[in-house]
């Protein structure tokens, strides 16, 4: 039921759709872009052949993520001006537990996650900040190999910490572990 793998075996090029929503001195702000600029990642995945077709495992793991986002809104001030727009810089490392079930059609990952993040907000004469703030995330993924190194991971995560964020990601990867 434990497993443990090679701590980095693969890599992939991902595509993310993010919608953030966060209060900011009591006001409304949302990303300002959706869709994500492909970016690349280094990844442990399980490879199918090392669990059968129908193998389940139980995995704690550490994880790094680097977000960078920018805010804005739609809220005036009292003189009619819109406020600025806000750029967020995050580091968060937490500690995972996963679920994976494997099946002929590829695996099924549930993965929780709790740690903490130094975040720093800017905002041109107006917001420059760094804060820590502990984080939780919680994501579903799916894992279909193409071919014998060849896969693709697609699901959606959701992360809250001072605020919400939901990001559904298209990653296509490559395996490079042992067999």
């Amino acid at each position: 039921m434990f497993s443990s793998c090679s701590l980095l075996n693969s890599g992939s090029v991902n595509v993310k759709y993010t919608v953030s929503r966060a209060e900011i001195d009591d006001v409304l702000y949302e990303n300002k872009a959706r869709l994500s600029d492909v970016s690349i990642s280094v990844r442990n995945i399980q490879h199918p052949k090392q669990h059968g077709r129908w193998g389940m495992n139980l995995k704690l793991s550490p994880s790094i993520h680097l977000d960078r986002h920018t805010f804005s809104t739609l809220s005036t001030r009292e003189d009619g001006t819109r406020y600025p727009d806000i750029k967020l810089r995050r580091l968060s490392v937490l500690g995972n537990l996963k679920l994976s079930t494997h099946t002929p059609i590829g695996a099924f990952v549930l993965t929780g996650g709790f740690g903490g993040a130094a975040k720093k907000m800017t905002s041109p004469g107006v917001l420059d900040t760094i804060r820590t703030t502990e984080v939780r995330k919680i994501d579903f993924a799916w894992i279909g190999f193409l071919s014998r190194r060849f896969y693709v991971l697609i699901g959606p995560r959701y992360y809250r910490e001072q605020f919400e964020q939901y990001t559904f990601a298209f990653r296509l990867g490559y395996f490079w572990g042992r067999i």
